[in-house]
């Protein structure tokens, strides 16, 4: 009578897991999901004893019950082979076999081989002869400071925080030792050119756009500085996404390597899915050039043939002719840079350069596109000074 009214209560499932978690030769994992008063789903998986006979559950709370059932699918897998009380898993061992295979199941090509250089160039010189248990917080500190600048440093912290996170959800190990506070590089001021040229102000842009007489080259220029786009977000534009009669374009997809090849997918994110007004000038050229090739449909950025083109190979091609031009290197990235840059120069609100550059989070903008060259700083302080002496003799 009991059972039967416990089956009633909790459902087959619950009770047969509690019985299983008194079984002296347990074969399933007990594993249990609970709605919780927040409308999330909590769950708990017992994950055996480890090799000192403690008991080992993992505990986790999420979203969906979606989520919380494959949770508990992985969990319960780990608990049925042991992978919890394996005796050691090798820091490279790991990452081939368990963290890139799930990256690759779950992110984009481009993204899945930047983690891949990360952890090539500087977490397997690093740790790849060690055990996963074995890596302390001094390792870890050895790694940050290996590195060149606050940035990379920031990066190689992050990857490797989210390889121990999952070694900590398999069991091999107890503790992220990548989730405490470290001292990282001092932020370094490098030379205007060591990563290209970029433009403060839009008159610059013009001036540079009018020296371009390639049309390929040209459009890119045209798009990448009055628009700020990455460079997918260029070699995705279609005419369909540009109202040359309201000046404005819809940035709605991004033509990015996947799979080995390249293919127009959904942009980065939900914020980069936006609207960017065009500036007169830009929206003439593409005026022109909508006339010139008889209004057409389609990719704006095309190769000889009229298809789409590779970005890759053009930025390639970009890069040479600028150098054989003798003009500025305003590389395709640096395009972006300069977008934002004379935005914030003109008096454009942050907040507002930010949302039509697509990012989540205004600090992305300030900390990592808004640059300032050191004559614009120095002519910006002598006007100030200026007027403050004016200022004082009118008094």
């Amino acid at each position: 009578m009991l059972l039967t009214r416990s089956l009633q209560r909790y459902g087959a499932s619950k009770i047969l897991r509690f019985i299983g978690y008194f079984s002296v030769e347990k074969v399933f994992p007990v594993s249990m999901i609970e709605k919780t008063s927040t409308g999330k789903y909590r769950v708990r998986v017992d994950m055996g004893r480890d090799l000192h006979g403690k008991r080992l559950r993992n505990t986790k709370t999420v979203p969906t019950m979606r989520e919380a059932r494959a949770l508990e699918h992985m969990w319960a897998e780990m608990a049925r082979t042991d992978a919890v009380i394996r005796d050691h898993m090798r820091f490279d061992d790991f990452v081939s076999q368990y963290y890139l295979p799930d990256k690759e199941k779950h992110l984009r090509y481009n993204t899945v081989r930047r983690y891949k250089l990360e952890i090539r160039k500087r977490l397997l010189p690093a740790f790849s002869h060690k055990y996963l248990e074995d890596i302390k917080r001094r390792d870890v500190q050895a790694l940050l400071d290996s590195c060149d600048t606050r940035y990379m440093a920031k990066v190689a912290r992050d990857v490797l925080r989210q390889i121990l996170n999952m070694a900590m959800q398999y069991g091999y190990v107890r503790q992220n030792m990548a989730a405490f506070t470290y001292d990282l590089p001092e932020r370094s001021i490098k030379p205007e050119d060591h990563n290209g040229t970029w433009l403060t102000s839009f008159e610059q842009h013009d001036e540079f756009i009018a020296k371009i007489d390639n049309q390929l080259f040209k459009t890119v220029a045209v798009l990448g500085l009055s628009l700020g786009l990455r460079k997918g977000e260029i070699f995705g534009l279609d005419w369909e996404d540009v109202d040359l009669e309201r000046r404005v374009v819809h940035v709605k997809q991004t033509y990015v390597m996947e799979d080995g090849g390249y293919r127009l997918m959904a942009p980065k994110t939900s914020k980069s899915d936006r609207y960017i007004p065009l500036r007169r000038a830009a929206a003439e050229y593409l005026q022109g050039l909508y006339e010139r090739r008889g209004e057409p449909t389609g990719a704006i950025v095309v190769n000889q043939y009229g298809h789409r083109a590779s970005p890759n190979k053009v930025a390639l091609r970009w890069t040479a002719w600028l150098r054989d031009q003798g003009l500025p290197l305003v590389t395709i990235l640096n395009m972006r840079h300069s977008f934002a840059t004379a935005c914030v120069n003109m008096g454009m609100d942050i907040v507002k350069v930010s949302r039509m550059l697509g990012h989540t989070q205004v600090n992305t903008t300030i900390n990592r596109y808004v640059r300032y060259k050191s004559d614009d700083i120095q002519e910006e302080f002598d006007r100030l000074i200026m007027g403050q002496k004016r200022d004082s003799k009118g008094v």
